[in-house]
């Protein structure tokens, strides 16, 4: 009954819907008693955010703030984490039929994720990471390697939940629902950063691209941009963000793959923290 609720619900145009409600004013200071509601239910430490929170108006604002200069240490290994959240899924590849894991049980094609316009020839050896953002954490995604970015992607689709009953109960969710690409390649090796939407959020946009924005209403259709000068990033630096919660699965070439550590291929739903080190 709830799957079929919810797969007859508009889900991108109710998502599309929320954005704007979370950014609006209200009368009466409703909207800044929306965002204190919000910090307070989810324990959320705003002595990271960039700016005191009564800089923030909206619910909407606080969620996409930015860290104030010192409030992380990047770590010196070669792969750090983009984002916070919670490393749910990790694994190598089969070089002949590269797969990622959903959940046990359920697997789904890394060319159904990626679609067309990107070699996949240095991933097949590689492998792959799934860290999925609850809506208290801070949601902004940033570089994993040092390197340049090489070519930006966006697939329209659905915007299904991404929460445990999803991804326990949707074949390919990954692969049906709305995401951003963007490939980075430096000295030590490559990856792709994978952005996936989700219900209610209102979208994922880039830092670096404003033209590429998740979730608009009429989609633009599939795109493709490629940096027309070097468009070099130092791990930590930012790449985007999503409103509200999401998940970011990272691609790694087996260069990169051969340095993450033993413990981070058999998750157990390790929280992690944008510029934790991934390495051994």
């Amino acid at each position: 009954m709830f799957f079929r609720l919810l797969h007859i619900t508009p889900k991108n145009l109710l998502s599309h819907f929320v954005g704007t409600l979370v950014h609006a004013r209200y009368p009466f200071g409703l909207h800044t008693v929306i965002r204190d509601w919000f910090i307070k239910a989810y324990r959320i430490d705003t002595l990271e955010a960039e700016h005191p929170v009564t800089a923030y108006p909206t619910m909407g604002a606080f969620f996409v703030r930015k860290l104030k200069a010192g409030a992380r240490s990047i770590a010196p290994d070669s792969l750090v984490s983009p984002v916070d959240g919670t490393l749910t899924q990790a694994g190598r590849f089969d070089a002949a039929n590269p797969t990622l894991k959903q959940i046990k049980g359920i697997d789904y094609k890394l060319q159904e994720l990626v679609g067309p316009g990107f070699d996949l020839a240095d991933y097949r050896d590689g492998g792959f990471l799934t860290i999925y953002l609850a809506p208290y954490n801070y949601h902004r995604i940033h570089a994993p390697i040092s390197g340049a970015v090489t070519r930006c992607a966006y697939i329209p689709g659905a915007l299904w939940p991404v929460n445990t009953w999803s991804v326990s109960h949707i074949p390919g969710l990954f692969v049906v629902n709305e995401r951003i690409l963007v490939e980075l390649s430096g000295t030590e090796g490559k990856a792709l950063v994978v952005m996936v939407g989700a219900t209610n959020v209102g979208r994922i946009s880039l830092d670096f691209h404003a033209g590429m924005i998740g979730n608009r209403i009429p989609s633009p259709g599939p795109s493709q941009w490629t940096p027309p000068a070097p468009l070099a990033l130092e791990k930590g630096q930012g790449l985007g963000c999503f409103e509200l919660g999401s998940t970011v699965i990272l691609i790694l070439s087996k260069a990169i793959m051969d340095k993450v550590g033993a413990g981070r291929l058999a998750p157990n739903n390790d929280v992690v923290r944008m510029g934790q080190g991934l390495g051994t």
